[in-house]
């Protein structure tokens, strides 16, 4: 059984309307309320449990709030799991032709998929199989990294939120929620590696706007970022790709469980 579970839905809204500003905090409530069904223990869990969160929700994509949401087009919104407990809630619950609410609104679920084939965000694997090449040393680590951040992405560094993708910050985001639910830790000094070894070589970012709570904002990056190891040591390398594989499934920053930070790992230069 997958822990490690991203799950596409395909929504037509029941009517056409305004919409809603932002959608992150209304996918975080639809995730907890589909987990409710499969499993209210577990939702109560996620819901008032404290620390770092086994999900992640996006925002909803396709969604333009100059143009509102349009009967005749379909929507996506994406779910990520980083437990077993919480892939196989959301597994059990989402079922295509049944409704799902966001925000006061209503969408009818027509298509859900993990398969990569299906959808470039969708996958499920387990920790197993992602670390696998990377900590038994069946190919030779990157020492180039290209990410792409897709909905704004923010840290809290000093109390304070940063909207830059910095090697420090993205890297050990990914590793406080690797070593927060992953069988296995790693060791912490790889966020030592990140920072002293990783360079931000280039980009291709903008800020973006995002609605916080309370009706604030918040600023994030969205783009391409390009990192480039300056220590080639094979070991740290092999962490740093296996992080880099996991924000697929993590994201990066603040805010990731209500649309921030949805990241993935692209191939090329």
């Amino acid at each position: 059984m997958s822990d490690l579970l991203s799950l596409m839905l395909t929504l037509r809204p029941k009517e056409t309307s305004p919409g809603s500003a932002y959608w992150g905090p209304a996918a975080h409530q639809a995730l907890l309320d589909l987990v409710r069904q499969a499993d209210a223990g577990l939702a109560a869990e996620l819901h008032d449990g404290p620390g770092l969160k086994p999900f992640t929700a996006s925002s909803l994509i396709g969604y333009s709030p100059r143009l509102g949401l349009s009967r005749e087009q379909t929507y996506s919104l994406r779910f990520t799991a980083l437990n077993g407990a919480t892939a196989g809630a959301l597994q059990t619950a989402v079922k295509v032709g049944e409704a799902l609410e966001l925000d006061r609104h209503l969408f009818e679920i027509e298509a859900a998929t993990t398969e990569a084939k299906s959808h470039a965000w969708a996958d499920a694997t387990t920790y197993e199989a992602l670390s696998a090449p990377w900590l038994l040393g069946r190919v030779q680590p990157e020492s180039r990294f290209k990410f792409q951040f897709a909905s704004p992405t923010t840290f809290k560094s000093q109390k304070k939120h940063l909207p830059v993708p910095l090697p420090a910050l993205v890297f050990g985001s990914l590793l406080e929620k690797w070593n927060a639910f992953a069988p296995v830790a790693l060791p912490p000094e790889a966020r030592r590696f990140a920072e002293e070894c990783l360079a931000l070589a280039r980009y291709s970012l903008r800020t973006h706007m995002a609605n916080a709570k309370e009706g604030g904002l918040r600023t994030g990056a969205v783009g391409v970022a390009y990192y480039t190891a300056i220590n080639h040591d094979r070991y740290w390398l092999s962490l740093m790709n296996l992080l880099a594989d996991f924000a697929f499934y993590a994201g990066v920053g603040a805010g990731t469980t209500m649309g921030l930070g949805r990241c993935r790992r692209l191939s090329g230069e």
